[in-house]
């Protein structure tokens, strides 16, 4: 197929694994280009756009912003970058990540004794949960 392959979007969808809703919900982000349509009002989408959904979709699933996924679709179509300006936007959201993983750590650390404290019986006014997060830590 050339790039000038059109596709209907609901096939768009199921190629790329996603509804047509996220479909829509990608055009109105400005990721992928709004559908020519035929005079009987069908959207036809490039059947390129296959690649880009999937990889927009790919991208979500690893937690990219949709900065991010905007600045790496632009990577792949300028073709004036390189592997390292691509590995420079991983690796800031690698580390992003990591910092996340670590305050999450830190939160179950502190809830947690909290939890296992907790008898589960007698009034919520006595409870050791909303005793601790009613007092300043030390």
């Amino acid at each position: 197929m050339s790039a000038l392959a059109t596709i209907a979007v609901g096939a768009l969808a199921q190629q790329a694994g996603v509804d047509v809703a996220t479909i829509h919900y990608y055009e109105g982000l400005g990721l992928i280009d709004k559908p020519r349509r035929t005079a009987g009002g069908l959207q036809l989408y490039r059947t390129t756009d296959v690649t880009r959904v999937t990889f927009i979709r790919r991208t979500q699933e690893l937690g990219f912003s949709t900065e991010a996924i905007r600045e790496l679709l632009g990577m792949a179509e300028k073709g004036r970058h390189t592997c390292g300006d691509v590995h420079e936007v991983a690796e800031r959201h690698l580390l992003d990540i990591r910092r996340r993983l670590d305050d999450l750590t830190r939160l179950e650390r502190i809830l947690a004794p909290l939890v296992s404290a907790c008898p589960q019986k007698g009034s919520a006014v006595h409870c050791p949960i909303l005793n601790a997060l009613s007092h300043p830590s030390g």
